[in-house]
């Protein structure tokens, strides 16, 4: 069954899923943007007519389902807002697809509407890409017991499933994405920054590490963390983890302890697993340990 909607919001993320929407036969009813001309250019995006882009937060009125990909720290006035306009009514399924905050977050005194929160756990730095990836996003999602079928036909729309959260366990599911994705691209930058002074031709870095990424990710995939884990540490080389913090301690000091806590979390995902005898684990902890954080007071 197709839905009207309202989108509030035509950014990277509304944008993209409004067009995923749209190939669904789901019917945009309004398109809210601060800015006219952006906002046509996201109907354009979309494929829905730019006759629907608009200012004017009251247009949203005409749908029973009003999706608000709006900025975090925006989701709540403006939810507030659409309150003191008088535009939800019975019935009304009102949407954020924020990963921190809980649906509860757009709730206010007397309001009517329903609440849920979606999100698509996806980077989306650029729209096209996002919509083309939307169809293989988990949708973690959590909110009012009404609103929930609609919200679960809308995961299906967008080619996905809705996984279901705990409301109060939002940040901690947005710090596991943050350490996912966004930690994981630092991680990259600062690998790449070792290989520049290992006379890696500059500009090459971040392509020579590509096809190591690809595969422990295939690892990850066919295998788990568990056994997709390679590297000295699970080996228990501790000679060879012996010689990276003597290089880093040279040259690195900034990366120093930051290889160790990631050391250490990595022996013990090697104990856990099995892959590590627990002596071995404790070894290589106490030199981490010892090597790294111990000379920060010299």
């Amino acid at each position: 069954m197709s839905q009207g909607f309202a989108l509030i919001g035509p950014g990277r993320v509304g944008a993209a899923i409004g067009k995923a929407l749209y190939r669904q036969g789901w019917h945009p009813v309004s398109i809210i943007g601060r800015h006219l001309a952006t906002t046509r250019d996201a109907c354009d995006f979309i494929g829905c007519p730019s006759t629907l882009a608009t200012t004017k937060i009251s247009a949203a009125g005409k749908a029973g389902l009003i999706l608000l990909a709006v900025p975090d720290d925006s989701i709540a006035a403006t939810a507030r807002q659409l309150q003191q306009l008088q535009i939800p009514t019975p019935g009304t399924v009102l949407l954020h697809f924020s990963a921190v905050h809980p649906a509860a977050v757009m709730r206010y005194p007397n309001s009517p509407t329903h609440l849920f929160s979606v999100h698509p756990l996806l980077p989306f730095a650029d729209r096209q890409q996002a919509y083309e990836d939307l169809r293989r996003a988990p949708y973690i999602g959590e909110g009012d017991k009404e609103a929930r079928p609609l919200a679960a036909e809308l995961c299906t729309a967008l080619g996905g499933q809705l996984q279901a959260i705990l409301p109060h366990s939002k940040q901690l599911y947005h710090a596991a994405a943050c350490l996912a994705s966004n930690y994981f691209v630092t991680l990259i930058a600062e690998a790449a920054s070792l290989l520049q002074d290992c006379g890696i031709e500059p500009g090459r870095e971040e392509a020579l590490l590509l096809p190591l990424l690809a595969a422990t990710l295939q690892n990850v995939t066919v295998s788990g963390t568990g056994k997709g884990l390679t590297g000295p540490i699970v080996r228990g080389d501790i000679g060879t983890i012996k010689a990276h913090i003597e290089a880093l301690s040279q040259n690195h000091r900034d990366l120093h302890d930051l290889y160790c806590l990631l050391g250490n979390r990595t022996a013990l995902l090697a104990k856990r697993a099995g892959r590590l005898e627990p002596e071995e684990a404790e070894s290589i902890q106490k030199l981490l340990n010892k090597k790294c954080f111990t000379n920060n007071d010299k």
